[in-house]
């Protein structure tokens, strides 16, 4: 297989730009700059890229219009065209429903349509770096196991909930589940062991540096990137995985903070390239799209969640464009040899990446995250049976999220049987 990296710098010109996170602040300046980071794969009769962005999220009509702009630039289908976002929190605003249907008020701002050509653009050039850098690669696959990250939901006994982001003190005592698996995939020139690129996954809201200067930044995937190519010379790729509800140990704390875990996991991908197992070849590409039709949550779906009001339900309905609708939700399933990309419609919980991981007939699944559309969160049903936020923030029916989880396995099943009969 030939495999090949490229990257492109995505900052908005003269950090003219909303950040996406928390309430839309005008960014005064950059910290650091925003990449689209592109992979591309071809086994030879099969091409695939794979690009993740440092942004928060990208609706369907985008992701549509930049796999139409890399098709006329590369020659590849929308098909073979994969899409994550990190998840700054300190990037720009691209989601134009929040304008539309006016979430916190604001009118559609000047800097979207020349952002949006230039991210377009950007887009494509770091593709074509991709496809130009492609060579003969061997596949080294590794894990670590980082304590870097928490569930940000903590329940007490009398059956109530609260938020840890919120209620900082409770950050060394929150036990609920958090997927602390960093993946870790080298890429090295054939007969070698010195990656040519490396693609990371971990489950982690990047927002140790949210909520507090308004700069630009990458946050956590920025500092990563920039270490390992220190490093070991070469690009990497940063995916973040089903991060819902997982957030780093101390959010809103700064870029002392953004640092340290930066340091943290890219430091663990180092170290672990060193001894990471070389999958045997010939390695295959396999793609697979597809739609499901699912219902959007109603009005009376939200007074069912526990312990929500109505304040809470009139500040969350409006992200529900049409309440009981169904609706195509799509998504998307990328396989290299024994590893699986699942592109998922939204915020998936770390439950349910969880589940997608000890459902797999994939040996490595990794989350694309915002991957097909922003949805906003996916939450597992039991959680709605204790409320919060990840509950109350999603437009999707909470009877959608079994079939839309069963679909996906199915799928990913589906691309194992291919991998057999080859």
């Amino acid at each position: 297989m030939n495999a090949g990296f490229g990257e492109a710098v995505i900052t908005p010109s003269n950090h003219n730009c909303l950040l996406a996170g928390y309430a839309l602040r005008p960014a005064t300046g950059v910290h650091d700059d925003l990449y689209a980071s592109a992979v591309y794969f071809d086994d030879g009769q099969t091409q695939a890229v794979l690009v993740s962005f440092d942004l928060l999220a990208m609706e369907k009509e985008l992701i549509a219009r930049l796999k139409a702009r890399i098709g006329q630039a590369c020659g590849l289908p929308p098909g073979a065209i994969f899409f994550s976002c990190t998840h700054t929190h300190e990037g720009p605003e691209v989601r134009e429903r929040k304008f539309r249907d006016r979430w916190y008020g604001e009118e559609r701002p000047d800097y979207l349509d020349p952002y949006l050509d230039f991210l377009g653009e950007r887009t494509a050039q770091a593709v074509q770096a991709a496809q130009a850098a492609a060579q003969p690669v061997d596949l080294l696959v590794n894990r670590a196991y980082v304590d870097e990250n928490m569930n940000r939901r903590f329940f007490l006994s009398d059956e109530t909930y609260l938020g840890v982001p919120g209620n900082k003190h409770l950050t060394p005592v929150t036990t609920e589940h958090a997927d602390k698996e960093l993946g870790i995939l080298a890429f090295c020139p054939q007969g070698t062991r010195l990656p040519c690129g490396l693609i990371l996954n971990y489950a982690v809201h990047p927002l140790t540096a949210g909520q507090v200067a308004p700069l630009i930044s990458a946050d956590i995937p920025g500092v990563v990137r920039d270490l390992v190519r220190e490093s070991l010379q070469c690009p990497a790729c940063y995916i973040t995985g089903a991060a819902g509800d997982n957030h780093p140990k101390a959010p809103e704390a700064g870029f002392a903070e953004t640092r340290r875990v930066g340091q943290v996991l890219a430091t663990e991908a180092v170290k672990r390239a060193y001894d990471a197992y070389k999958v045997p070849g010939p390695l295959t590409v396999r793609c697979l799209t597809r739609t499901l039709p699912l219902p959007l949550r109603t009005y009376e779906e939200f007074t069912q969640i526990h312990g929500v009001d109505e304040h809470a339900i009139q500040g969350n309905l409006c992200r529900v464009e049409k309440p009981g609708a169904v609706v195509d939700v799509e998504f998307a399933l990328l396989a290299v040899g024994p590893v699986l990309f699942v592109g998922v419609p939204g915020e998936l919980v770390a439950e349910l990446g969880s589940v997608l991981k000890w459902f797999s007939p994939f040996k490595r699944t990794y989350i694309l995250y915002q991957g097909t559309d922003s949805l906003d969160y996916i939450a597992h049903p039991n959680a709605y049976r204790w409320g919060g936020f990840e509950t109350v923030c999603g437009q999707l029916s909470p009877g959608a999220v079994r079939p839309l989880i069963n679909a996906m396995l199915d799928a990913a099943e589906e691309l194992a049987a291919q991998a057999i009969a080859l």
